[in-house]
């Protein structure tokens, strides 16, 4: 009897440390999930409050927009980073930086991606062909256009030909949580 006694008394106390030890592992992981900052977040720290800012394509220092997104509970739920470069700024090195750390980062390429339709005060040509990533409910979308042919007279020996010279990129980048921007509040119709 007293060892039927022990051995019951035993198994649990081991069920309790055996419960306690999984509820332990089950607050640590939510903890840490909540704790983990969306790539929105940590840009909007980076940009908040700024329209412009600098960025470096190889040794090219390039003037760029910020426009941040705001959804009806004003928390931000995307950032886009845009603007022009000349063509000797190597800007497809650039977005093939941020893809890779993207890919490093847990994102998985998007098998289709649609073009970015982005015109913004209408200086802009629409239609950017991007490359997007996806982890979940974030997204990042990198993009770049040839934006600007002008003509380049090349003289030979035998006759002055024009031929059409690319000059410049237009660049748009853009990470964003898509469950975020569910959330704008839809605005009461008063006619």
């Amino acid at each position: 009897m007293f060892n039927r006694y022990v051995a019951v008394r035993s198994t649990r106390l081991y069920i309790n440390w055996l419960g306690m030890l999984l509820m332990g592992l089950l607050f640590s992981r939510q903890a840490a999930a909540q704790t983990e900052q969306l790539d929105v977040d940590r840009l909007y720290e980076k940009y908040k409050g700024r329209t412009e800012t600098t960025i470096f394509a190889g040794d090219k220092e390039i003037n760029a927009h910020v426009l941040i997104s705001y959804n009806g509970n004003n928390r931000p739920y995307r950032i886009i980073v845009y603007g022009e470069a000349t063509a000797d700024a190597d800007m497809e090195e650039l977005v093939d930086q941020l893809c890779n750390a993207k890919a490093k980062a847990g994102y998985k390429k998007a098998v289709r991606s649609s073009p970015v339709n982005f015109d913004q005060y209408g200086m802009y040509e629409n239609n950017i062909p991007v490359r997007s990533y996806q982890k979940g409910s974030q997204y990042a979308k990198y993009g770049i256009k040839k934006m600007e042919f002008r003509n380049q007279i090349q003289a030979d020996s035998v006759t002055e030909s024009t031929n059409l010279r690319h000059t410049s990129d237009f660049f748009y980048f853009e990470v964003g949580d898509a469950n975020r921007k569910r959330t704008l509040k839809p605005e009461k119709f008063d006619f």
